[in-house]
């Protein structure tokens, strides 16, 4: 029950490869929670703005959260935000529109993610599958050439990179 070491490393090789997709939606959703948590941020502030009725600083936490997740929309908020007299009703339409634009920005990406996880679940089982084969020749003494190696590699790599393309959704 000797398996080559070249066939262990090619089988974990596939291993780490199949599993990339899967963490890159995993980070995605995890990023669509932040997106929704500044989105929420947004609405609470233009709802502060509209009850003082005057233009109020906003939270330097949830502003520097939207800088690091570089929002393209934050140039015009910021624009608004800034100005030297904001109106009030200005600066809380502005930050409502950019919550809602955020939120529906990551309902769609959630959605997206969604739909294509089954598919991403299908493409992960046929990866792992040429894997198993292999080391089950490897455990029966069955000698697996390099140059086989080496392609069902370059066409898993090819397959992540399609599974990777698939659960990448940006908005």
């Amino acid at each position: 029950m000797w398996v080559d070491p070249m066939l262990l490393a090619a089988s974990v090789m596939i291993g780490i490869l199949v599993a990339l997709p899967a963490l890159q939606a995993r980070w995605r959703r995890r990023a669509s929670r932040e997106w929704s948590e500044v989105a929420t941020g947004f609405i609470e502030y233009a709802q502060a703005v509209r009850r003082e009725q005057r233009p109020i600083m906003m939270d330097g936490v949830l502003l520097a959260r939207a800088r690091r997740l570089a929002i393209p929309e934050m140039i015009t908020f910021e624009f608004v935000h800034d100005l030297a007299a904001p109106v009030h009703g200005q600066l809380a339409e502005a930050a409502q529109r950019l919550g809602l634009r955020l939120k529906r920005r990551v309902a769609f990406e959630r959605k997206m993610l969604a739909r294509t996880a089954p598919g991403r679940w299908r493409g992960s089982i046929a990866a792992a599958a040429p894997a198993a084969v292999l080391l089950a020749l490897g455990a029966n003494e069955v000698a697996v050439p390099p140059a086989a190696l080496l392609l069902l590699l370059g066409i898993e790599g090819v397959g992540c990179w399609l599974l990777w393309r698939l659960a990448r959704v940006e908005v």
